[in-house]
């Protein structure tokens, strides 16, 4: 399986926080999610989310 690419303002979906929107990206380390509730750095690859 290949690893999901993210793109800055892209929606996705997280197994634990839920929907969100990409606020950034570290190469490929790591993504600034905003959930609603605050922005989380999410380390890449991450299986508990997907780009929609």
């Amino acid at each position: 399986m290949a690893d999901e690419v993210y793109e800055v303002g892209a929606r996705v979906s997280h197994d634990s926080f839920g929907l969100g929107r990409v606020l950034s990206v570290q190469g490929k380390n790591s993504a600034q999610v905003d959930f609603g509730n605050g922005a989380v750095h999410v380390p890449l690859p991450c299986r508990s989310m997907t780009a929609l």
